[in-house]
């Protein structure tokens, strides 16, 4: 199993600084924006940008010491560390409670900066099997 205390897996997403939050956003999530950052409200197929965790702080996903709002998500007006990936790269996403995740299964986009199960315009593959989760759960992708 991979470490899940990074956002960014495999590969090398192009990485920018340039927006704030425009609310709470949990590294991990699909989001929105370029000065203006907020969770990806579009469902189906949209960009592969993502949320990171401020590593370079020596910080993970879980980490309740983050630097933003106390806790492991941006704060409104937090300056958003954002990867936009590409095809193969590997990342971890969130997934919502109630899903039913089995490795190779398709995802796209809830509309809630989460993955969720879907063909009709998927944007990464689950790399591992969760089965149903009860709770909003890390899940190991690859992006399409």
């Amino acid at each position: 199993m991979a470490n899940k205390r990074s956002i960014v897996l495999r590969g090398c997403p192009t990485v920018n600084e340039e927006g704030s939050a425009t609310e709470a956003i949990k590294p991990g999530y699909l989001v929105k924006g370029v000065t203006s950052i907020a969770k990806q409200t579009g469902t189906g197929w949209v960009p592969r940008a993502l949320a990171l965790e401020r590593d370079e702080l020596g910080r993970g996903i879980d980490d309740t010491r983050q630097s933003y709002a106390g806790a492991a998500a941006y704060a409104s007006g937090d300056k958003v560390k954002v990867g936009v990936f590409k095809s193969g790269d590997e990342a971890v996403c969130y997934v919502a409670s109630g899903a039913n995740i089995t490795e190779d299964d398709y995802l796209e986009s809830k509309g809630d900066g989460l993955l969720e199960e879907g063909t009709t315009t998927p944007i990464a593959r689950a790399m591992e099997t969760l089965g149903v989760v009860t709770t909003e759960t890390a899940l190991r992708v690859q992006f399409l």
